[in-house]
């Protein structure tokens, strides 16, 4: 998973950089910046709240779970953070190619966090109630049914 996240991520910027073809869609640097500045406040910020249980594995370290900071609110917030500033280098880049890779990448973060909330569960008894009172990629948005049970 961390292979294909990477790939992901270079897809972003080489579409970024490469024509389009068929055009491109309009532009605005300053929301391009607005979002890779706030993606970038949030991807400092959730490191910073994780330590050391900051991995790119959906398997969780044993370092403890986290529910601080941003994950207060938001489950994965490292994730939206990351898709805000790809978002923002679509935005710059104008470019239809790179809004696709940006999706690729939200539908990426989608799968791998099915998974990581498995492993997340096992590894925490108390993260079901949190994932039941807690928003996935945004506040209060995508909270986790009580009763569900991943395999």
């Amino acid at each position: 998973m961390v292979a294909l996240q990477g790939f992901l991520f270079l897809a972003v910027a080489i579409t970024a950089i490469l024509p389009a073809p068929g055009g491109t869609w309009p532009t605005s640097l300053a929301i391009s910046l607005a979002l890779v500045l706030v993606g970038a406040a949030g991807v400092l910020w959730t490191g910073r709240s994780l330590g050391g249980s900051l991995t790119p594995s959906p398997v969780p370290n044993g370092e403890g779970m986290v529910a601080a900071g941003l994950y207060r609110w938001m489950r994965h917030p490292m994730y939206t953070a990351l898709d805000l500033i790809c978002l923002g280098v679509a935005v710059g880049s104008g470019k239809w190619t790179c809004y696709v890779a940006v999706a690729a990448l939200c539908a990426f973060f989608e799968v791998k966090t099915r998974a990581e909330e498995g492993y997340l569960r096992e590894a925490y008894p108390g993260y079901a109630q949190y994932a039941a009172r807690t928003g996935k990629f945004l506040p209060g948005i995508g909270r986790a049914r009580a009763s569900t049970r991943l395999r």
